[in-house]
């Protein structure tokens, strides 16, 4: 039985470092209490695609997991809210328990 061969050299990757992503840097988006006040407000004046923006826009630039504890829902369901390809349509339960987290 011949041994296997290996190879005398390491391939060169393409590129030469990895891009740092940062998606939102915005200190608001960061500010919980800030967002909470700013989805309360567009709950008031039936704005629920800029509810929706304000939320993902938050979610993006915090830990989800820490969110979904806080406000004791599944971390999943923070997911499908962000999804873009599934309809928005939360209920009423679990609007109510993001806004209590992120005002806490």
């Amino acid at each position: 039985m011949a041994k296997a061969g290996t190879s005398k050299k390491q391939k060169k990757s393409g590129k030469k470092s990895l891009l740092v992503y940062e998606p939102f840097t915005s200190k608001e988006l960061k500010n919980s209490a800030l967002v909470a006040e700013t989805l309360l407000d567009c709950i008031k004046t039936n704005d629920m695609s800029a509810f929706r923006e304000v939320l993902i826009a938050h979610l993006m630039t915090v830990n989800k997991s820490e969110v979904a504890k806080k406000a004791g829902i599944g971390r999943r369901t923070l997911y499908d809210l962000m999804d873009p390809n599934k309809k928005f349509n939360p209920e009423l339960a679990t609007i109510s328990a993001v806004i209590r987290a992120l005002a806490a």
